[in-house]
């Protein structure tokens, strides 16, 4: 049966590591899904921050998050959030699209499946000091929407070719495995 699939990716470097990343994981997944991409910071004039009103109400944007993208998020069952590390945290314009939740938070939770594509320039593993806050604040957001983590690319070293390759390769493997 074929899963709909909603890839994010944050990066503004259309040729970057975490977009060759997301890349591999598209390539991966069989043609037979439904699969839809949106790079936030290739698009990042068409998004809008959330606002919020006086009485903690939601300011509905009319932008391409509310028309295009988020209605793929809700009909998703699989959600790939890809970035890379920025100051030991998300990019931007992935974080502004996550941040667009906050008005369709009943709608979003619950049973959706969640792959994490990271890259980085520094060195170790996912407990490392590089990458632990990026790490767990993705655990942080899936427990709290109440969606099951199923496969994670930290790429580490990523500036360098061979290193960046066998995280491609890893990211192509998870792409093959929601088949």
């Amino acid at each position: 049966m074929a899963k709909k699939i909603t890839v994010l990716t944050g990066s503004p470097h259309k040729n970057g590591t975490s977009s060759q990343l997301a890349d591999a994981f598209v390539n991966g997944v069989s043609k037979t899904n439904d699969l839809y991409r949106f790079d936030a910071g290739l698009n990042a004039s068409k998004i809008d921050f959330l606002k919020i009103d006086e009485n903690e109400m939601t300011i509905h944007d009319d932008d391409i998050i509310s028309k295009e993208v988020m209605p793929r998020i809700l009909d998703a069952g699989v959600l790939v959030l890809c970035t890379s590390l920025y100051y030991y945290g998300i990019n931007a314009e992935l974080k502004t699209v996550i941040d667009r939740f906050y008005e369709y938070n009943h709608e979003l939770k619950d049973g959706k499946d969640v792959y994490v594509l990271i890259s980085g320039y520094s060195s170790g593993n996912k407990d490392s000091e590089f990458y632990h806050s990026l790490v767990e604040y993705f655990d942080q957001l899936c427990k709290y929407m109440r969606w099951n983590i199923k496969g994670e690319v930290l790429a580490s070293n990523s500036w360098n070719n061979n290193e960046l390759n066998k995280h491609i390769a890893e990211a192509a493997d998870l792409g093959k495995s929601i088949n």
